[in-house]
């Protein structure tokens, strides 16, 4: 079973071993504008898991199979959407991709280093400022100092469904990449751009490479969204890259375009881009 955390719905498919689609559970979802703050797109944590879990359940009724025919789950998500967690586990904040609150503090990173701060985040991650964890930290300095004290772990959204499953925390490079806290080459975090910018640096998950077994499916998750209990939890990734390597887009000069809410034109390039083109981690290491 793999599920997909779009921009604007859930979806819970079942495939064969072959990769033959079986059946889906889908529903749209809504992200939450907080009054008062121009730009901002919340993720709703408690009613998108409720969502995904009914989006299991359907996929399961509509492929006519019991649970225990499901080898294994993942996930994957929109990319730059983050979940803040706090030291007990608890999911404790979330936005969706294009939360674009914090338009001042990007402004306001830019100065930094004598204005070379994006260049050398660009340099090391491959990601612009506009949309990247960076400024929605600072937002949440500035504006929620409550709960930026409280957080204690940074994940993407399709960490988070893997965890509400398993309860074990970590992010793949493919998704965690688009951060810009994450180094191209090293497939590690960089934290020294979080010091830079004069955040903390120990909010940092493990990162775990996409097709590592994470974890199984704990009982509590497994009575909310009805697969079975122990049914392997594998990491999953960010789903346009995943998308790519389902199409077979795995070499250099190919060329994927995938569209949903929003429409990408994936290329696999030998050497970085110089005009600060967005570069996201491929899922796999070259």
């Amino acid at each position: 079973m793999a599920l997909d955390a779009g921009t604007g719905s859930i979806r819970a498919v079942i495939f064969d071993l072959e990769g033959n689609q079986i059946a889906v559970g889908q529903a749209e979802w809504r992200h939450l504008a907080v009054p008062d703050v121009p730009g901002s797109m919340e993720f709703d944590l408690n009613k998108n898991w409720q969502l995904a879990c009914e989006c299991m359940r359907q996929a399961l009724h509509n492929a006519g199979i019991d649970p225990e025919y499901i080898a294994a789950v993942s996930a994957c998500s929109m990319r730059e959407g983050i979940v803040l967690y706090n030291n007990e586990g608890t999911p404790i904040w979330a936005c969706a991709n294009v939360d674009a609150r914090a338009a001042r503090e990007v402004s306001e990173l830019k100065e930094l280093h004598n204005n070379t701060f994006e260049n050398e985040v660009y340099r090391a991650t491959g990601q612009t400022l506009a949309l990247s964890a960076i400024p929605r930290l600072l937002w949440l300095a500035h504006h929620r100092s409550d709960i930026y004290r409280q957080a204690s772990t940074i994940t993407m959204i399709s960490d988070w469904l893997a965890y509400m499953l398993s309860g074990e925390l970590a992010v793949d490079p493919s998704n965690a990449g688009t951060t810009g806290l994450l180094d191209l080459t090293t497939r590690a975090w960089k934290p020294a751009l979080l010091d830079m910018a004069g955040l903390r640096a120990d909010i940092l998950s493990p990162v775990k490479e996409t097709g590592t077994l994470l974890g199984v499916v704990s009982s509590q998750a497994a009575e909310l969204c009805g697969l079975k209990a122990g049914t392997l939890v594998v990491v999953g990734g960010g789903d346009v890259q995943l998308g790519c390597l389902g199409l077979g887009v795995v070499r250099p000069a190919q060329t994927a375009v995938l569209g949903g809410t929003f429409t990408d034109n994936k290329q696999c390039t030998l050497s970085e881009a110089r005009h600060q083109l967005p570069i996201t981690p491929f899922r796999m290491p070259s």
